[in-house]
């Protein structure tokens, strides 16, 4: 009778032990967000009457995978510029892996717009790209999504745009997505000797007045996990989910 007591507390004991690794083995996703500027003349019920055309997100050219961090070197907050690779991807490919990200965040924004402002009048990105084509501003918006991270919008392609797309307001994204792995060393302290990966999306947004020429709204969202080895790494889609919804978060707290 002992005996058997014994065996069903070793078995309750390695059962709770099973319990503990289990509810570990996901990896935790977290958001950061920052507003960083906002028009007095800002608010969302002008959005409502006025309507808003969700520019297809632009995807920043230092989005890469799998980089392996250099020895001694602690990984970057997960907020922070990325550190560029140290060889080019080759162009093909790099389109190739641009595009996928691209479509992937063009759903998840919409959604979260749509759920967020059920009543906005709002222009997909596949319909923005639809009406410029037939507008016949293919050329100009390939100019702007190359030229917008370093130079801005350009005011006569502003209302040139926002006349095409029937929709005072515009809203242009810019993602950058990143995986980094940590050297063993650094981390023994913090995950006892297992080697991580940091992933994250970060994504801001803007949003211009195509009638007046002014931005009115900019802010920032962030997504990142810190994956251990025995984790499951979440879907890169879980991880945009949460910087879309953080970066939403700031238009209308």
């Amino acid at each position: 009778m002992k005996g058997d007591k014994m065996m069903n507390r070793s078995y309750l004991f390695f059962f709770l032990i099973f319990l503990v690794l289990l509810t570990g083995c996901y990896a935790q996703i977290e958001g950061w967000s920052q507003e960083s500027f906002r028009s007095s003349e800002f608010n969302t019920a002008a959005l409502s009457r006025e309507g808003m055309a969700l520019l297809p997100v632009i995807i920043l050219e230092d989005t890469h995978k799998k980089e392996e961090e250099p020895v001694g070197k602690i990984p970057d907050a997960p907020y922070t510029q990325p550190v560029p690779q140290a060889g080019k991807v080759e162009e093909g490919k790099r389109a190739v892996i641009h595009d996928a990200y691209r479509v992937i965040l063009n759903e998840i924004l919409l959604s979260r717009v749509r759920a967020r402002y059920p009543h906005l009048q709002l222009v997909s990105p596949s319909d923005v790209l639809k009406r410029i084509n037939d507008a016949g501003l293919t050329a100009d918006y390939r100019k702007f999504n190359d030229d917008f991270p370093r130079i801005g919008f350009d005011g006569s392609l502003l209302k040139r745009f926002g006349k095409t797309l029937n929709s005072r307001y515009v809203f242009v994204s810019q993602a950058v997505l990143t995986e980094s792995k940590s050297d063993t060393s650094l981390i023994v302290i913090w995950s006892f000797g297992r080697k991580s990966v940091l992933r994250s999306v970060k994504i801001s947004g803007q949003i211009w007045d195509t009638t007046t020429g002014n931005q009115m709204w900019e802010g920032l969202g962030v997504g990142y996990n810190r994956l251990s080895s025995y984790e499951q790494p979440p879907l890169t889609e879980e991880i945009a989910r949460e910087a879309v919804d953080s970066l939403l978060s700031n238009i209308h707290p």
